[in-house]
């Protein structure tokens, strides 16, 4: 019985087993006790029959086979009867029985009476134990439900009572988890509206600005034209802010599942590549290649053809005219490695560690027109598919972005 694991159970039952064996000596003691006190009063009441018989003139050898004698006679059970000492009588007529009866009577008294205390003392002792620790629990219990999970249930010993706190334990690290989630969750809306709402601010204070503008030169077709089209341009950043930031949110709260497939590396990044490429040429930069397009990686083909074109973009926005960016990967029984390094201005070194923060801009940006989403959409494609990213560079030579997607894992589950 799992009840029985319990310390404080066993306890309680073995002293009951203790008071049961001292109190069953204690009945045999008070037996033997009784006995002796019956024994004396018969030889009492020999030695007075005996005195009485001599007195009489009896003689000692008749006094001693009556006294050994182990039958009774009629005649002398019809004596006894015409005395009055039959079964009948009451033990109150002999003084020495009726003393020793209510010695028994007492001491088996004082008997029960000490095992109903001592009893009563360790029942009420184990109980008031019990109650303390249920009470104990209850405030534990009460803590967790209003979210304060500093203190634990006890679970250091085994049986049923532990087994159910254990239990409670399991069920509140699961609301502990959520309640964690829950509150991360309202960061991150918090962080998103508050990111939202500010980097809107700027392109819709140019909409209203170029809007007041064509609605005052109605007649200045240059001008409407020229003030539509930056009209447009910013539309176009808000469209795009608002996608990025809805692809960052759904994937940073887990609502993007990745289908990952192994793909070609090859033909992805060549994928990922390909609206880039114009754009090099007519900035009038080298786009290079450089890896084994059969190597094959493990990955969700449309998130990371998306996570590797903005690392390729990033560079672009970073290098200057006649600059090179070098598209490299190589793949190991482990995992996949695809850098992707540019001969651009680099980043300083105090905001490396910042790089990946959403809306970012380091110091050596200058006016480039980002909205610092590509390298933190980048970041949380890769980390949600089991890899990570990396980056390093020095100043004024460049940067290198490291994406690594394991393959291992993606091997032994075929």
């Amino acid at each position: 019985m799992n009840m029985i694991q319990e310390k404080s159970v066993r306890y309680y039952f073995a002293c009951l087993l203790c008071m049961t064996g001292v109190f069953v000596m204690l009945a045999f003691f008070l037996s033997w006790v009784h006995g002796k006190e019956i024994q004396q009063i018969l030889i009492e009441r020999e030695q007075t029959m005996v005195s009485s018989l001599m007195e009489q003139g009896v003689s000692r050898i008749m006094i001693a086979d009556a006294v050994k004698s182990a039958e009774s006679t009629e005649e002398g059970t019809a004596l006894m009867r015409q005395m009055g000492h039959t079964d009948a009588i009451s033990f109150k007529l002999f003084p020495a029985v009726d003393r020793s009866v209510r010695l028994f009577a007492k001491m088996s008294a004082g008997l029960t009476l000490m095992l109903v205390v001592m009893l009563t003392a360790v029942t009420v002792r184990f109980l008031w134990k019990r109650e303390k620790l249920y009470r104990y629990a209850e405030g534990i219990i009460t803590r967790f439900s209003e979210g304060n999970f500093v203190c634990h249930l006890p679970g250091n010993e085994n049986g049923s009572l532990y087994q159910l706190f254990a239990a409670v334990e399991e069920l509140a690290v699961a609301l502990r988890a959520q309640s964690e989630k829950e509150r991360q969750a309202e960061v991150f809306l918090k962080d998103t509206i508050s990111d939202i709402s500010h980097q809107l601010k700027t392109p819709l204070a140019a909409l209203h600005m170029y809007t007041e503008i064509i609605v005052q030169e109605p007649d200045h077709a240059e001008t409407v034209e020229r003030f539509s089209s930056k009209i447009m341009q910013s539309l176009e950043r808000i469209e795009k802010l608002v996608q990025t930031l809805l692809k960052v949110s759904r994937i940073d709260t887990g609502s993007i599942v990745f289908q990952k497939e192994w793909q070609a590396a090859g033909e992805l990044t060549e994928s990922a590549a390909a609206d880039l490429t114009v754009r090099a040429q007519a900035e009038g930069k080298r786009l290079v290649m450089d890896g084994d397009p059969a190597q094959m990686l493990f990955c969700d083909r449309q998130w990371t053809r998306e996570a590797v074109a903005n690392l390729i973009k990033n560079a672009l926005d970073h290098t200057e005219e006649n600059g090179t960016i070098t598209v490299s990967w190589e793949c190991s029984p482990a995992m996949f490695r695809l850098s992707v390094a540019d001969d651009g201005c680099g980043i300083a070194q105090e905001d490396i560690h910042h790089i990946f923060k959403r809306f970012y801009h380091g110091k050596r940006d200058g006016g480039r027109q980002g909205i610092g989403l590509g390298l933190s959409l980048a970041k949380s494609i890769v980390e949600g598919q089991g890899g990570m990213i990396s980056v390093s560079s020095t100043p004024g030579e460049g940067a290198v972005f490291v994406l690594t997607l394991p393959t291992e894992a993606a091997k032994q589950s075929f």
